[in-house]
């Protein structure tokens, strides 16, 4: 009726002065409007009892209340998602720097790409490990972050979060040797130019669309899967929504946020693993590269370890050996180039009394 009534002080309106343009577009809005009135009160008429009417305003009032509380719950995500989204872009835009930092060390300006990485030096492999280590440890912590919301108020959230990251560590630079792996492995050493292009792209998502059929496509694809589990892929994206995932095993990239994230982690890691594999590969490198990890129970050893927490408990130098700390799990591994230890690996520690405790 507001409406109507609107139209109809308009319509007087557009006689003083009299404009026929306006005085047209009122009418049509009463016709309207009145078509309205006659329709409803139609449908009120053809009603047998008044209590229909009643109950089908409170169905459809209901279903107003519930699209409105899933528009203010989706604004909130929004606001939220692109808090997260600017401190992902920051972030990518930090590790592609140290990325490209390492890969300058790794190539050489002229065009000779494949014989850069063959003669590559210590002090490359260990920038592209570092940046590897970053790249690990703050995917992990963006993950946690956004699927822990009620985790982080557990007094145990921390071990969940360098568990997560060790997972991740796993997963990403395990060998499950296979006919697949052994294939990805020598196109890339035989290909030091497409390693580089892949390298080179600022966005790794622009580098899996442009080379969907890579090694690192593929990389991307199958550890995605078991890098990212299902449960906590639902915990980010709310009602059991695993879209993404579905498209990532039907081979797709898709432009996520998230995706994007871990396409940068996983390019990364995947960089060392190839270095990692052309040093192997190579009979004249001349010094012997091992990644290491501290086994469960250990004691702590501050040349090749490093706490995660940063301070080591003051019993850990008491003198008899079996009060000394242990380690409770790795989260990140160590590098050794040549016997030494130029990067210490990560431990979560814990009592002695408590070495055994499952973590």
């Amino acid at each position: 009726m507001a409406t109507l009534k609107s139209a109809y002080v308009k319509l007087q309106k557009a006689h003083i002065p009299y404009d026929p343009i306006k005085i047209a577009v009122a009418d049509d809005t009463i016709t309207s409007e009145l078509d309205s009135v006659t329709a409803l009160q139609r449908l009120c008429s053809s009603s047998k009892s008044g209590d229909s009417i009643g109950v089908l305003i409170n169905e459809r009032w209901s279903v107003v209340q519930k699209l409105e509380a899933e528009t203010r719950r989706r604004d909130s995500e929004i606001v939220v998602l692109k808090r997260e989204l600017e401190g992902v872009r920051r972030e990518n835009a930090r590790m592609n720097r140290q990325i490209k930092s390492g890969e300058g060390n790794l190539a050489s300006v002229d065009s000779n790409k494949e014989l850069a990485l063959a003669t590559m030096t210590p002090s490359a492999l260990v920038e592209v490990f570092k940046a590897a280590v970053t790249s690990v440890h703050e995917f992990a912590g963006l993950v946690f972050a956004a699927s822990s919301r009620t985790i982080a108020e557990e007094k145990s959230s921390w071990n969940k979060r360098y568990s997560f990251e060790a997972h991740l560590w796993r997963t990403m630079t395990g060998r499950n040797k296979g006919v697949e792996e052994e294939e990805e492995e020598e196109e890339e050493f035989n290909n030091a130019a497409h390693f580089d292009r892949i390298m080179r792209c600022c966005d790794p998502i622009d580098a899996l669309i442009q080379h969907p059929s890579s090694s690192f496509s593929r990389f991307c694809h199958r550890k995605y899967l078991a890098a990212v589990p299902s449960e906590m892929e639902s915990a980010m994206f709310g009602n059991n929504n695993l879209e993404q995932r579905a498209f990532v095993s039907r081979g797709g990239h898709p432009r996520t946020w998230f995706y994007r994230a871990f396409a940068t982690m996983a390019r990364s890691a995947w960089a060392l693993r190839v270095l990692m594999e052309k040093h192997h590969c190579s009979a004249s490198a001349g010094w012997g590269v091992v990644v290491f990890y501290a086994r469960r129970g250990s004691r702590y050893e501050e040349e090749v370890m490093e706490s995660v927490n940063g301070v080591v408990p003051a019993f850990v130098g008491r003198h008899h050996g079996e009060e000394k700390i242990g380690v409770a799990f790795s989260v990140t591994p160590g590098l050794k180039i040549g016997g030494d230890t130029v990067v210490k690996c990560r431990v979560v520690l814990c009592h002695p009394e408590h070495r055994e405790a499952q973590y």
